[in-house]
C-alpha cells in the first residue's frame, strides 16, 4: 500500500514540477523542549536513506541555524533518563519475573549516559531509588515488595510526571516513564480523570510507554491510549522472553532517534506555547519537515535572528544538521516551498499526509500487538535499494570469516554507498539476528574508504577496536558485527 502511494506521489508531482524530486521523507518530531537558552529536539526520519545536512527551527516568523551535530542518540551519547513506574499491587506478582527481566535488559541495552529512577504506584506514587546505572538497577529491582492493597494507575501517571517536573533536567536528556502494569484498577477513590490524565501526558516532555501484562484486554486497551497519546510504544508480554524483547526494542527505538539542538540566545518571548516547525535537507534538496507545539519559558534577546544564516556542512563522521544558506532561503522560501508550481504543491501536500497516515496507522498496528511473538524487534529501518554497479568505482571483494552471506554478491563498485544489515533489500545481507537489520554502511569520500555504524544494537569494531563515528578502513581490515566477522579488500 504505502508503495502504491509512493508511486501516486511520483505520478502527480513530478509531471507538475518538470524535474527530478527526491522522494519524501517524514520526519515526526518526538520532543522538543527548550533548557538553558537551546531548543533541543528529538526526531525520528524514516522514509529515506539520504543523509540529513543541514536543518532549520522557525519560530515566530525567525530562522535559528541547528547549532549541534544531528546524530543519533547513540552516536552522540545523549543523556537518557528512565523512570520505570511499576505496579506493586497484589496482583502482579506473578509477574515480577517479567518485570525484572524488562529492567535488566533495558539496562545493558542503555548508552553510558542512561540512568534510571525507580518508582512505584499502588494506592500512591513512592519513589523507591534514584540515579541508578544499569549495573545498580537489578538489586533494587529485587528489593521491590508487591503488597499494595490498591491500585490507582491514572494517580501513579500523575505523580510520575509531578516528580520529573520537580527536578532539574539535566542539559538536552531524554525523559522516558515506562508503566510496568496489567492495569488493573483496584481503588479509584481520589484517582485523577482519565481525560486529564490524557491531556497531561500529550503536553509533557517526558514520554510515555507501557509494558502491560495479564489477559484484561478492556484496562490494557485503556492503558495504550493513553501511551499513544504521548507518542510511546507499548507491549504485551506473557514470559520472560518476551519482557525482554520489548526492552530490547525499546532501547533500539530510543537509540536510533535523531538529536539535534537550536541555540536561541537571540530570541525573545514572554513564554508560552509556541509552533515550531523544522525543516530538513539533503545536499540542498528539502527532504522533511516537522512541527510540534513547545512550551518556551520567558526569553530577553538582544536581537531577532536574521532569516537563511550560512551554516557548517555536515563532517565526514557525522551527520551534523545545519540551516540553510542565504540562496537556499531564497530558494526555499516559505518553509522550502515557495518555488513550487501551486498545483504541485497541493498535490505533493496531499500525497505526503496520506501517507504519513498510513505511516502511523501501520506503527500503531505494530506496536499494540497481542503478543511480542515475531513483533517485538524495532520497526523495520527504511529500505535502502542496492545500486547499479559502475565502472568508475572503487572495486571491493568481500571476504567473509565467519557467518552466513545471504546476498551472495562479493564484488562491489562502491560509488556512493554499501549497505549491510539483515535486511533483504541491504547490498551485504547476513543471516544472523546479532546484527540489526541495516547495521552500518560503508561509503567513500575524499578517495577513501569508511565504514560507519548506524546505532545498531551490538556495534561494529574494525581489528577489534569498537567504531562510534566514521572510520577509515584499509584493506584487509577485519570488521565484526555481532558474530559476524568479514574483510574488504581494494
Amino acid at each position: 500500500m504505502r508503495r502504491l502511494l509512493y508511486l501516486l506521489a511520483a505520478a502527480v508531482v513530478l509531471p507538475l514540477l518538470g524535474t527530478t524530486a527526491m522522494a519524501a521523507a517524514q520526519a515526526e518530531l518526538v520532543r522538543a523542549f527548550v533548557y538553558d537558552q537551546t531548543l533541543t529536539a528529538y526526531v525520528a526520519i524514516t522514509g529515506t536513506d539520504q543523509p540529513v545536512t543541514k536543518a532549520e527551527a522557525k519560530i515566530g516568523g525567525q530562522s535559528f541555524p541547528a547549532s549541534q551535530a544531528m546524530e543519533t542518540v547513540r552516536q552522540a551519547g545523549a543523556p537518557v533518563t528512565y523512570l520505570l513506574l511499576v505496579d506493586c499491587s497484589t496482583s502482579m506478582p506473578a509477574y515480577a519475573e517479567e518485570v525484572a527481566a524488562f529492567a535488566g535488559t533495558l539496562g545493558s541495552g542503555g548508552g553510558e549516559n542512561t540512568r534510571f529512577t525507580l518508582a512505584t504506584f499502588g494506592e500512591e506514587f513512592v519513589v523507591a531509588a534514584e540515579d541508578l546505572t544499569a549495573a545498580e538497577l537489578p538489586q533494587a529491582m529485587a528489593d521491590l515488595s508487591y503488597e499494595a492493597r490498591g491500585t490507582r494507575l491514572q494517580s501513579g501517571i500523575q505523580g510520575a510526571l509531578d516528580y520529573f517536573e520537580s527536578i532539574p533536567r539535566q542539559g538536552g536528556e531524554l525523559r522516558s516513564m515506562v508503566v510496568l502494569t496489567d492495569a488493573v484498577e483496584y481503588d479509584s477513590t481520589g484517582e485523577a480523570t482519565y481525560d486529564e490524565t490524557l491531556q497531561r501526558v500529550e503536553d509533557s516532555d517526558v514520554m510515555v510507554h507501557a509494558l502491560g501484562f495479564g489477559f484484561d484486554e478492556a484496562s490494557l486497551e485503556s492503558l495504550f491510549s493513553l501511551v499513544e497519546a504521548s507518542g510511546g510504544s507499548c507491549w504485551q508480554a506473557g514470559s520472560q522472553a518476551e519482557a525482554a524483547q520489548a526492552a530490547e526494542a525499546l532501547a533500539e527505538e530510543t537509540g536510533n532517534l535523531f538529536v539535534t539542538g537550536f541555540s536561541l540566545g537571540t530570541y525573545q518571548t514572554e513564554g508560552g506555547e509556541t509552533e515550531v516547525s523544522i525543516t530538513f535537507a539533503s545536499n540542498g534538496e528539502l527532504m522533511a519537515k516537522a512541527e510540534r507545539r513547545v512550551v518556551f519559558p520567558a526569553m530577553e534577546g538582544e536581537a531577532p535572528v536574521k532569516e537563511g544564516l550560512p551554516s557548517a556542512e555536515t563532517p565526514v563522521q557525522t551527520q551534523e544538521a545545519a540551516s540553510s544558506s542565504g540562496s537556499e532561503a531564497a530558494t526555499a522560501e516559505d518553509d522550502g516551498l515557495g518555488w513550487l508550481p501551486l498545483a504541485a504543491v497541493g498535490a505533493f501536500l496531499v500525497i505526503v499526509v496520506i501517507v504519513g497516515a498510513a505511516t502511523a496507522a501501520n506503527r500503531r498496528k505494530r506496536r499494540r500487538a497481542a503478543s511480542l511473538q515475531g513483533a517485538a524487534a524495532p520497526p523495520s529501518s527504511p529500505p535502502v535499494p542496492p545500486g547499479p554497479v559502475e565502472a568508475n568505482g572503487i572495486f571491493l571483494r568481500l571476504e567473509v570469516l565467519t557467518g552466513q552471506l545471504a546476498s551472495g554478491r562479493t564484488e562491489f563498485s562502491l560509488t556512493d554507498q554499501l549497505m549491510v544489515g539483515r535486511d533483504a533489500l541491504c547490498d551485504i545481507v547476513f543471516d544472523s539476528q546479532t546484527i540489526s537489520r541495516r547495521h552500518a554502511r560503508v561509503f567513500a569520500a575524499n578517495g577513501a574508504v569508511y565504514i560507519e555504524d548506524l546505532g545498531s544494537q551490538n556495534g561494529t569494531a574494525v581489528n577489534g577496536t569498537p567504531i562510534h563515528m566514521a572510520n577509515i578502513l584499509r584493506s584487509g581490515d577485519e570488521i565484526a558485527m555481532g558474530d559476524v566477522r568479514f574483510r574488504l579488500k581494494f
